[in-house]
């Protein structure tokens, strides 16, 4: 018996741990951008009122690049990364789930299972991260090198799912061209 119990509590914390993003992703690379010659990049931040969210999502790119063999260099970068990002509440309509509920028997002294199956509104969160490479805007004239947007449809907003959607936008990079899509567990995205 106490073994049966061992195991049901691992597969319950297993099973726990099992949080995916779903995404889907779109990457643009400018037709003739050649990636061999580039090897350093920087950022430029862009928001003012998130800036503790947009650092953690650019950290979560530089980890991405410098996986690809990019380096890091804010002095003299080849070129620019920007994340855009946001996030827009909605509410699903029409959503049917089944309760579990009990009533108690106050003659019998029992609980008596009353399952319920309601249709209801479900909330869910739809979360943008957009990411520009482009050339380094001291030369005059910004060109977009590469362009990848990756967006889903959860229950938690940015502070959760950001750093999948970024991973999710860099997995095919610079290779890949058009629409994909991701699945990434939460916990490979910490």
């Amino acid at each position: 018996m106490r073994k049966l119990l061992v195991v049901f509590a691992l597969i319950g914390m297993m099973l726990s741990g099992c949080v995916y993003v779903n995404m889907d992703v779109e990457n643009k690379p400018v037709p003739g951008a050649d990636f061999n010659g580039l090897k350093t990049f920087a950022f430029k931040q862009k928001s003012d009122s998130k800036k503790d969210l947009e650092a953690i999502l650019l950290n979560t790119a530089k980890l991405e690049l410098e996986a690809k063999g990019f380096s890091y260099d804010p002095e003299s970068p080849d070129f620019m990364v920007v994340v855009n990002f946001g996030s827009k509440a909605f509410m699903e309509r029409g959503v049917t789930y089944k309760r579990e509920t009990y009533e108690y028997d106050y003659i019998s002294k029992t609980n008596t299972d009353i399952g319920v199956v309601k249709t209801a509104d479900a909330p869910r969160v739809d979360n943008t991260v957009r990411i520009y490479l482009m050339t380094p805007e001291n030369e005059g004239m910004k060109t977009y090198l590469w362009r990848g947007m990756a967006t889903s449809q959860d229950r938690e907003g940015l502070d959760i799912v950001g750093r999948c959607l970024v991973k999710g936008a860099f997995s095919q990079f610079p290779a890949a061209s058009g629409k994909f899509r991701e699945k990434l567990n939460v916990r490979d995205c910490e």
